[in-house]
């Protein structure tokens, strides 16, 4: 005798059986999940506790550097007297330089000007001026005096911005020198900050240097005196590091 199926029903069985093995299949993962978390949990790393401190260090040094612009001004009724003038007395200017010690590289022109000069009307030309200015930059601190004192006998009636000044490679040399102690300054504020807390520093996070540098003589005359003493006086050269500590117990 032949039995007859009907096919929904037997669809219906079926997918009721996948279902139930994906339950299954659901129940024993998250059983696995739990089992695996309870045997393995997940540690959380501590935050460091840190500090940011500063650290200076300075030193006062005599200046190894001059400079100054010494003017020739010249007026005459025409152009080509004024100039001329001007042309013969910085030639005896920078012939007395060279004659006391300054070499062609410790001269050099930074301006020349030529402009008319008018009555009080300021409608009739009454002449010219020519103004020529030199600068020096020398080393030889031993002979200043004599740069301004000879230059204004040989003509110079204006002087612009006498200045004493470290050079570039003396401020690196000694900010170089100083680094060390600017880090013994931070280590010591950190210290002295830290212990009466109960806390101590365990190593160093990061380190950076902030570095400054004071010239402190600058002048500028606009006619200088004979024998008029100038002094280099001194100028400080520091520099500043901002350490961050990893501190603890």
């Amino acid at each position: 005798m032949s039995v007859k199926v009907d096919t929904r029903t037997a669809v219906a069985y079926t997918v009721l059986g996948l279902l139930a093995v994906v339950a299954i299949i659901a129940i024993i993962t998250n059983v696995l999940v739990i089992t695996g978390s309870e045997v393995s949990p997940v540690r959380q790393q501590k935050e460091e506790e840190l500090v940011t401190i500063m650290g200076s260090a300075k030193i006062y040094v005599t200046p190894d550097m001059f400079t100054a612009t010494l003017g020739i001004e010249t007026f005459a009724k025409t152009v080509t007297d004024a100039a001329g003038e001007n042309a013969k007395i910085m030639k005896e200017v920078v012939s007395v330089l060279k004659a006391i010690g300054l070499a062609d590289n410790e001269l050099s022109t930074s301006t020349y000007i030529i402009y008319p000069i008018y009555d009080e009307s300021g409608r009739d030309l009454v002449g010219f001026r020519v103004v020529n200015m030199l600068t020096v930059t020398t080393d030889k601190l031993d002979i200043v005096e004599k740069i301004i004192d000879e230059s204004i006998k040989a003509g110079v009636n204006r002087i612009y911005g006498l200045n004493f000044y470290l050079s570039e490679q003396k401020v690196r040399q000694l900010k170089l020198e100083l680094i060390e102690s600017a880090l013994e300054d931070a280590k010591a504020k950190a210290d002295a900050l830290l212990g009466p807390l109960g806390l101590k520093i365990v190593k160093v996070k990061t380190a950076s240097i902030v570095d400054w540098y004071e010239p402190i003589y600058r002048a500028e005359y606009p006619v200088s005196t004979i024998g008029t003493p100038i002094l280099p006086g001194v100028t400080s050269v520091g520099i500043s590091v901002q350490v961050m500590y990893v501190i603890g117990p």
